[in-house]
């Protein structure tokens, strides 16, 4: 795999995690923070304005939401955001944590609430639940939230949880407190903390139209029986959630191979559409064999043509922040990415146009030797999408002439030949 380094633009020591998104009022951004730096889950989110206070000094704040401490969990489960997402054409935002969504208006007053857990479930059930006459001992259970959508276009909002096999419910964008539709399809991650992420993007898998489809990351999870019929990556229509294309030749969706699906766990940390392509963000192991965890884990960004309906385009390319050309010193470990255009000074030191797409990933170094932790040290890079897509075809280009003999992605099962190249000629 070749890799995609580029210089470190700000090196700090991170405190709690933070996520910041613009806001219709303009100097003004949304910042939702943790009450305690050793929580990845956020309790409080405030709008500030960035018009100083000329009495106190500071960042005003404006409006503030807490998560409820009346909310109940029956796991001992952090409560919390979990995610946050926003309609553009109204300003609104919605929340999701554990057992709770929320639906706010742009000053974070509460327009309405639905109480998605805890829910009488077990890993043994089907995502559609288990019948009176299965036997399967089911318990309360908290349903934290994994994923959570605006989809613009049939202006609903999709809301994953970790119960019923990472089933899903779609809830009125006006409205959540209005009949949601829940479809019983395995498409989240089952448990509180194994990754999920899925994106809205478009598809081009026949050649008389485009639609746009649910794109999904989802990390292997061995609790239940279920779990090997979750891809590790899937494209899946919007209507029902139902793969996108399903049939004898043509599959969307990609698996790790059930030989290292156990112990070979990628963690999908962002994904998005760029040009002809999907893209995740993932950490995972250097090595997929067993025995060789002290190799350390690394990130890749991962990538697929939009139409491609059988995946055979997928690849991947290691990105490094910092560091020398053997990855030593690197902060390996991204915990947070966003696509974003480049301005006018930032443009300038690439070499790009302003409004250039820019991959920007928060990266940290392991906490020791073959540690998937971050330590608290951190560094955000800024990595050019005209590069890297440069780097991928690069990659591909080595592979099929010949020059590679592997795609080095065994781990993969599936269509892409088990990670072998053809032969050149």
């Amino acid at each position: 795999m070749a890799t995609v380094f580029f210089v470190v633009l700000l090196a700090l020591t991170a405190s709690f995690p933070m996520v910041t998104a613009a806001l219709p009022d303009i100097g003004q951004v949304l910042i939702a923070s943790s009450s305690s730096s050793s929580s990845r889950n956020t309790t409080s989110m405030s709008i500030s304005s960035s018009r100083k206070d000329p009495s106190a000094g500071i960042n005003s704040i404006v409006k503030q939401f807490h998560w409820p401490r009346s909310s109940v969990t029956v796991n001992g489960t952090n409560r919390g955001f979990r995610h946050l997402t926003m309609d553009l054409s109204s300003g609104r935002i919605y929340a999701g944590g554990v057992n709770r969504l929320f639906q706010l208006d742009s000053s974070l007053s509460v327009e309405a609430s639905v109480v998605t857990g805890p829910v009488v479930d077990s890993p043994q059930c089907h995502a559609s639940g288990c019948a009176p006459s299965s036997g399967v001992d089911a318990v309360a259970t908290d349903n934290v939230n994994k994923v959570l959508i605006v989809d613009r276009d049939a202006r609903t909002l999709l809301a994953c949880g970790s119960t019923s096999q990472g089933a899903c419910t779609k809830y009125r964008l006006s409205n959540i407190s209005s009949e949601p539709e829940f479809i019983s399809r395995n498409v989240a991650a089952n448990d509180e903390t194994a990754s999920t992420f899925a994106f809205i993007g478009p598809e081009h898998y026949n050649p008389w139209g485009r639609s746009n489809v649910l794109y999904v990351g989802t990390t292997f999870t061995s609790v239940g029986e279920y779990r090997h019929e979750v891809p590790a990556i899937s494209s899946r229509n919007l209507y029902d959630l139902d793969f996108a294309e399903f049939s004898f030749t043509k599959q969307s969706t990609l698996h790790i191979d059930v030989k290292y699906r156990d112990h070979f766990l990628v963690k999908y940390v962002y994904g998005f559409n760029a040009s002809d392509f999907a893209y995740f963000v993932v950490v995972q192991k250097k090595s997929h064999l067993p025995g060789e965890e002290e190799s350390g884990y690394v990130t890749r960004l991962a990538r697929t043509c939009i139409s491609d309906a059988n995946y055979d385009s997928y690849t991947e390319v290691t990105l490094q922040c910092g560091g020398g050309a053997d990855g030593q010193g690197a902060y390996s470990i991204v915990q947070d990415a966003k696509l974003a255009q480049a301005g006018p000074d930032l443009a300038n030191s690439l070499g790009l146009s302003a409004g250039d797409p820019v991959l920007v990933g928060l990266f940290s170094p392991p906490k020791g030797i073959g540690s998937a932790e971050p330590s608290h040290q951190s560094a955000v890079c800024v990595f050019s999408v005209a590069d890297i897509e440069a780097r991928f075809n690069e990659n591909i280009h080595m592979c099929f002439n010949g020059s590679m003999q592997s795609r080095n992605m065994e781990y993969i099962s599936g269509p892409i030949l088990d990670g072998k190249c053809p032969k050149a000629g």
